[in-house]
């Protein structure tokens, strides 16, 4: 069964981007890796690496400096998730490809866990409790992906596991049902900084209103 991180490095090539690395380097990577994360991994042997604080900073690069952008189960720990890919379309080529990986709250275990809060809320670990602000649908996904410049041309999941068995396997063609969904998308244009909100009495429709990530 192929890894999380093979199948990620299969999406990408050139001068690559790994936001939110340290936990976790991907070794598959081929190229000119650089990584930026809120802490730092001197092991990670990639081209350089900068210490970064996803929500508050400025990414250290140009714009249209890279080729290939991935970003593994980073965005629901960031607290501005929209400025984080807004970052990133302006520091990934015209064209670019990202591939962002991210748990599948509709996993058949996460809609347990959900339907029977009470039951489990003492024994789930701290560190789940802790560490996610967002928890993003297949919808929600492709909603901000849009929002920020990109258009998904390719899901796949991944791991598949029956809880108290030993069934294990990925899901490529079948993300619906995966643990995580890597998302693969393209650059197609630029951030869109605006809001939504309804016009006047229900049925008048929706209007977008301009702000700023």
């Amino acid at each position: 069964m192929k890894s999380k991180q093979e199948i990620v490095s299969e999406q990408v090539s050139g001068r690559i981007l790994d936001v939110g690395y340290a936990q976790e380097p991907n070794s598959h990577l081929k190229g000119e890796i650089h990584g930026i994360d809120i802490i730092k991994n001197e092991k990670a042997g990639y081209f350089d690496t900068h210490t970064v604080d996803l929500n508050t900073d400025l990414f250290p690069y140009p714009p249209n400096f890279f080729d290939s952008v991935v970003i593994g189960c980073t965005l629901a720990h960031i607290a501005n998730p929209l400025k984080v890919l807004g970052e990133i379309n302006r520091v990934l080529k015209d064209g670019g490809r990202l591939v962002v990986t991210s748990p599948n709250p509709h996993y058949y275990w996460e809609v347990v866990l959900n339907v029977f809060y009470h039951f489990f809320k003492n024994r789930v670990a701290q560190a789940k409790k802790e560490e996610h602000f967002y928890s993003f649908s297949r919808f929600d996904m492709r909603t901000i992906l849009e929002r920020s410049g990109f258009k998904v041309i390719d899901e796949k999941g991944y791991l598949f596991a029956l809880v108290k068995t030993s069934l294990r396997f990925n899901p490529i063609r079948h993300p619906g049902i995966a643990y995580e969904i890597i998302y693969i998308a393209n650059k197609i244009g630029s951030m869109k900084n605006y809001t939504t909100t309804k016009k006047g009495n229900v049925g008048e429709g929706i209007i977008k209103v301009e702000t700023k990530y």
